[in-house]
């Protein structure tokens, strides 16, 4: 058995899974301030999770952990996360796999969701493609050739930084006009608040600022508010944009949406589709697949099972 980590600076989800890939049990916790707590958090979650399941935690091979981040993870270490603060170059394999006995393999959050994805939807269906995840920012992973790209030292696919704009808003990652500053959740809710004084009679005017989530200008953009749907469009327009880069530079048959944003999928692909027709090469348009993810809970946190159960395979 293996055991998957999606380690987010809010909640830690974890699951157990069997060697195909079969969830045993979920658990997910508040996500500690403290690089230690969260340590501390992912031993007791084993203990939690294989007591639920009534099984030894002797049967766990090795764990994964998906973080968010610059990562090096062949030395398990994380580098830098804008989520956690308290990672600094952070050993968390090593004092993991103190605290539990269990080998850990360390990934990023995004390639994890990636993962996940594959052993639980796309399966053997599509050997070259991309999936990008749209929540506070935007992450990315590929499959190319049917196998998962992870780059030099696991941060490949940092999507959410390609610039679209050079003169564009300074991005905290220090470069101008980030994809994610665009077309991500909190980009959803900043265009919003800045277009509320042109759209005085929006729904979502009564809401104070600090309320204001992307759920709820989804759920007043399908009652038809015209403010929630000129930031759906706005958001869409910069995702198309982005999507087409990205075809034109991986050629995949298949595009996959995740994050907390792909909900609004079905307001989102319509313009976003048009602008990838528009925007994308001929050759390389046609026949993509796009596809936006369910189940969002548990992906990334399989997704770091199976990492771990492909690496540990490989020793």
């Amino acid at each position: 058995m293996f055991a998957g980590f999606d380690i987010g600076g809010t909640n830690i989800k974890g699951v157990i899974t069997d060697d195909t890939g079969r969830i045993l049990k979920y658990r997910d916790t508040a996500t500690p301030a403290d690089a230690k707590g969260i340590d501390k958090a992912l031993a007791d979650m084993i203990v939690s999770l294989t007591s639920s399941a009534s099984v030894s935690k002797d049967l766990i091979s090795a764990i994964g952990i998906g973080a968010a981040g610059s990562i090096d993870r062949n030395k398990g270490i994380v580098i830098t996360s804008p989520n956690i603060p308290a990672w600094k170059n952070y050993p968390i394999c090593r004092n993991v796999e103190k605290l539990t006995g269990i080998k850990v393999y360390l990934e990023n959050d995004a390639t994890a969701a990636c993962a996940g994805v594959w052993w639980h939807t796309i399966k053997d269906k599509y050997s070259n493609w991309i999936m990008l995840t749209l929540g506070t920012g935007i992450g990315g992973g590929a499959v190319i050739d049917g196998r998962l790209f992870t780059g030099q030292t696991g941060s490949s696919m940092e999507v959410g930084h390609m610039s679209l704009d050079p003169q564009g808003p300074l991005c905290p990652c220090g470069n101008r006009g980030c994809f994610e500053l665009y077309s991500s959740a909190t980009a959803l809710v900043k265009h919003v608040k800045l277009k509320m004084k042109s759209f005085p009679s929006s729904a979502l005017k009564p809401v104070n600022n600090g309320e204001l989530t992307a759920k709820k200008i989804y759920e007043a953009a399908l009652i038809g508010d015209t403010l929630a749907l000129e930031g759906i469009n706005h958001v869409s327009v910069y995702l198309g944009i982005g999507i087409a880069n990205l075809i034109n530079i991986f050629n995949p048959e298949a595009v996959i949406i995740g994050g907390g944003l792909s909900q609004a999928s079905k307001l989102l692909f319509p313009k976003m589709k048009e602008v990838i027709k528009e925007r994308a090469m001929k050759g390389l348009k046609e026949n993509v697949k796009f596809i936006a993810v369910k189940e969002q809970s548990m992906i990334a946190a399989l997704g770091a099972a199976k990492i771990a159960r492909d690496r540990y395979n490989l020793t």
